[in-house]
């Protein structure tokens, strides 16, 4: 194993690691929905180890396949955060989620 191979590992793991513990902070901190803030970091953990070895063990692998394999854990986390804070209400077409019932009326409307 050559150097750069070992700093990359090492730099690699840390920043799985800060990762996985800034899920599991803010998994907590929101109170997901589905699974437990352990279940979300262990996954971010997996899928950034997973992209580790691959990149390690297999220097021919493409790039952008061991990319989308260490965004999969974040960003599964991230679809399941959103789908916890904004709760289960019916899709309403005509207002974005962040607008209040008040505000959302008082646009100006070419039909009034």
């Amino acid at each position: 194993m050559s150097v750069t191979t070992a700093l990359v590992a090492g730099g690699g793991g840390v920043a799985v690691a800060l990762i996985a513990a800034a899920v599991y902070r803010d998994a907590v901190r929101v109170g997901v929905d589905l699974g437990s803030p352990a279940a979300w970091a262990a996954l971010v953990v997996c899928t950034g180890g997973a992209s580790l070895v691959t990149l390690v063990l297999v220097p021919d692998a493409p790039l952008p396949g061991v990319l989308v394999l260490t965004a999969l854990g974040p960003l599964l986390y991230l679809l399941e955060r959103d789908d916890s804070m904004n709760g289960d209400d019916a899709a309403d077409p005509t207002r974005l989620p962040s607008q209040s019932g008040e505000s959302a009326d008082s646009g100006d409307d070419p039909d009034r």
